[in-house]
């Protein structure tokens, strides 16, 4: 499409350019601080994944012939450890998550929606926490 010379363009502002640009900046930041949120996710569960198999693989050597004596116990406080990261991971992620949302909120002087991300963080949280002290009580117990 050629434009002649006295066709005119619609002209927008520096002003009204950068608002846009930073405007899209502060989407963009939102996005990227759920994307990291969202890495911390698949991280703890991983960690709490691995925190309830590790004491079951042991538990199910002691049945094996010769392996009796697997050390069980020890197994139990390494899943234990690997929950208890799980949950300091994900508290110090909705930590990290509230506060910059909080800092971008106020630099951007709009709201933002509720991150997903987060609600999901603060699920998995909460689960992390019910399991790692079901667990640690039963561990006491025995």
């Amino acid at each position: 499409m050629d434009f002649d010379d006295d066709d005119e363009l619609p002209s927008l502002s520096t002003t009204d350019l950068a608002k846009g640009r930073t405007s899209l900046a502060f989407e963009r930041s939102r996005m990227a601080s759920d994307r990291t949120t969202m890495g911390y996710i698949r991280t703890a569960i991983s960690l709490i994944a691995f925190g309830f198999s590790i004491p079951a693989l042991f538990q199910v050597l002691t049945g094996v012939p010769g392996l009796e004596n697997s050390p069980v116990e020890r197994a139990r406080f390494v899943g234990l450890f690997m929950l208890g990261l799980a949950v300091f991971m994900l508290l110090m992620a909705v930590i990290q998550q509230v506060l910059f949302l909080r800092r971008l909120a106020k630099a951007a002087d709009t709201t933002f929606p509720v991150s997903i991300a987060l609600l999901a963080c603060v699920a998995i949280l909460a689960l992390a926490m019910f399991a790692a002290f079901n667990i640690f009580f039963q561990v006491g117990l025995t």
